[in-house]
């Protein structure tokens, strides 16, 4: 395998080991499908990447990460509470990983309009502490790349909390 190769083809079980949350789930959830796996805890992990991105993890970020993870409705056999428990154990050591190992796999398994509801929870993680970031915003404009989503994807995700970014607030 090349080197490109690595950050290139999401198959590959290399990219899988390097989240911590991905198998985490699976010891607690044997009889998931990888997809279930991959979907769910690409999902946590990146609701949690935003809330902790400013360095500072807020009460009500938790809150909100359970409570999408909830509404995201992943497989049943999966409690949204033990994932977001996961998601937010798990917080520091992701916050060090990079964008590719959470988005490439969520390519091979979400539509574009999964992939832009994702977008639209990263938003509202950033918004749930009443202040979206320059920096959360950022980060989410590199995720939004890393999805193979438009720059106007970015932008309507964004219009949804538009009242919270940091930068229009001065």
């Amino acid at each position: 395998m090349g080197f490109f190769d690595f950050f290139t083809n999401q198959s590959q079980p290399e990219l899988k080991k390097f989240n911590q949350l991905f198998i985490e789930l699976q010891n607690n959830f044997p009889d998931l499908s990888e997809k279930d796996l991959v979907v769910s805890s690409c999902i946590a992990g990146l609701l949690a990447r935003i809330a902790y991105v400013d360095f500072h993890l807020d009460p009500e970020e938790i809150r909100k990460i359970d409570h999408l993870i909830q509404d995201w409705s992943f497989n049943p056999e999966i409690d949204s509470s033990v994932l977001a428990n996961m998601a937010i154990t798990h917080i520091k050591e992701m916050a060090g990983l990079e964008n590719h190992l959470y988005v490439h796999p969520l390519n091979e398994y979400l539509s574009q309009e999964d992939k832009y509801r994702v977008l639209q929870s990263l938003f509202l993680v950033a918004a749930s502490d009443g202040n979206v970031d320059t920096v959360e915003s950022e980060e989410i404009r590199i995720i939004t790349k890393g999805l193979n989503l438009s720059n106007q994807h970015f932008i309507a995700a964004r219009a949804g909390v538009a009242k919270y970014l940091g930068a229009l607030k001065r």
